[in-house]
């Protein structure tokens, strides 16, 4: 079985750079990207649903619904439990995923990360004690987690970098989407069968068919389909990519720690307003019925794809990242002091319900120029680990961190489920974070789709800047 360094296992097979490439080479070449492209949606929808799945069903406003809550007497910490420990399970495990998908392969790691996941998503319904239910959340966790890094490997193997966010944003907004489906349809599912148990077994055996799909089409490498090795210009900042020097190299940037905080605010953040607000503030407060909600929950992912699909290609156009996450994170905070004000205000409206929810969305508009900021700050040959770090501790450190402090204070006899207070504590943290990214400067990115002597200029610039030669 082929592995590791693409370049070794196929050492016969010509480097090409785009504009080498002959009329049916480039034929070729678009057709297997349509087919990544293909493949990245469904992977990235499944892998989301896997991931909120719980989120939507956990909790529900309507009591007339049966939620996992009601059908074991949960409280809201305990919930905060079970939606926590599939994160933990994510970060504990995520950075040897990324590791695992540079080394051996992403079609192979995240095949057998889709099919567990959606193995233990399957048999949850069939687990009674929490202590059981937490175990299958953290394998669960664990290995949805191996699909991330290759995911967004693949699609970076497969596309120039100056297109790179445009696709990983069509990806992205997907998995948004994802999330509100998550929202409507298992809200629709406990209404219609009177309990949440069905869901999660579609849900389940969703994960097991494209997780067998990936195996067979996902293929990250020109070789294993007829084609010559691409060089798009990436150059990562490690000659040795053993585990321990490309951990090393990734620290040694500050990108990485900042690329991790901006995970804590999209992801943390989609999982508060998912399990908490949406319930609490929504419901609770707001007294909006299970339909309504279940509306404004797609409303809210629609707008997060809509505002990806927009920002992805402007990043791209305008070969900026940096710009496009402090704006994003900026408006984080905003939203989140919305939050508190529709937590404070019994009665509003609901256009203005709709604006303040969808503005909690804003955040999601970094995802394509983040996950390109990765590969160009660490090549493709690295962007497995490095998205495995940003998912893991950034995206997965929020998931777990976040939902604990609001379910933690919601359940408190102090604050309460109607509390401003998590809300003030969320915004916080979220302003924190956009001061950290507030003081950096922004970069020209590089092109792909240039001659070869411009190509080979600008990998010679970023092997200078990484200290791999001399000037």
């Amino acid at each position: 079985m082929k592995s590791g360094d693409p370049l070794k296992a196929w050492p016969d097979v010509p480097v090409k750079a785009y504009v080498q490439l002959t009329d049916n080479e480039k034929k070729l070449l678009g057709r297997r990207q349509k087919i990544i492209l293909i493949w990245s949606i469904l992977a990235s929808f499944t892998y989301a649903l896997i991931w909120y799945w719980l989120n939507a069903v956990g909790i529900s406003p309507n009591p007339t619904l049966i939620s996992v809550a009601h059908t074991y007497s949960f409280s809201p910490t305990q919930i905060g439990y079970l939606v926590s420990a599939f994160a933990a399970g994510f970060i504990i495990t995520n950075f040897i995923w990324g590791h695992l998908n540079d080394n051996y392969w992403p079609y192979r790691i995240v095949t057998v990360g889709l099919i567990v996941a959606g193995l233990t998503t399957l048999i949850f319904p069939y687990v009674h004690s929490l202590s059981g239910m937490i175990a299958i959340r953290l394998v669960e966790g664990i290995f949805n987690g191996a699909a991330w890094s290759g995911l967004v490997k693949t699609v970076q193997l497969w596309f120039p970098i100056e297109k790179r966010s445009r696709y990983l944003g069509i990806m992205i907004a997907v998995y948004s989407w994802a999330i509100s489906a998550d929202e409507l349809l298992g809200q629709s599912f406990m209404a219609a069968t009177g309990g949440w148990q069905e869901w999660a077994i579609i849900v389940g055996i969703l994960g097991l068919v494209v997780g067998a799909i990936t195996f067979f089409t996902a293929k990250p490498y020109g070789p294993m389909v007829g084609l010559p090795h691409l060089d798009w210009g990436d150059v990562p900042p490690a000659k040795n990519m053993t585990f321990k020097n490309v951990s090393v190299a990734l620290y040694k940037f500050r990108w990485m720690i900042l690329a991790i905080l901006s995970g804590f605010v999209v992801i943390g953040g989609a999982n508060v307003i998912s399990a908490f607000y949406i319930p609490d503030v929504l419901g609770a407060i707001h007294h909006m019925t299970g339909p309504q909600i279940g509306l404004l929950a797609t409303v809210w992912g629609v707008g997060q794809g809509i505002l990806i699909l927009i920002f992805g290609p402007l990043s791209d156009r305008l070969r900026k990242r940096v710009i496009f996450i402090k704006i994003g994170l900026g408006g984080s905070v905003l939203a989140m002091i919305g939050v508190i004000y529709a937590a404070l205000t019994p009665g509003l409206s609901m256009p203005m319900m709709y604006l303040i929810t969808i503005s909690t969305g804003w955040p999601f508009l970094i995802a394509g120029p983040v996950f390109a900021l990765l590969a160009d700050r660490y090549g493709v040959q690295m962007v497995g680990a490095a998205s495995a770090h940003f998912e893991g501790f950034g995206t997965g450190g929020g998931a777990f961190v976040l939902p604990l402090i609001v379910g933690g204070m919601s359940a408190s006899t102090a604050f309460g489920v109607t509390s401003p207070y998590p809300w003030v504590v969320m915004a916080a943290i979220f302003f924190v974070i956009f001061l950290f990214w507030l003081p950096q400067k922004d970069y020209t990115v590089s092109q792909s789709l240039v001659d070869v002597k411009t190509l080979e200029k600008e990998k010679r610039e970023k092997e200078i800047e990484f200290g791999l030669v001399e000037d």
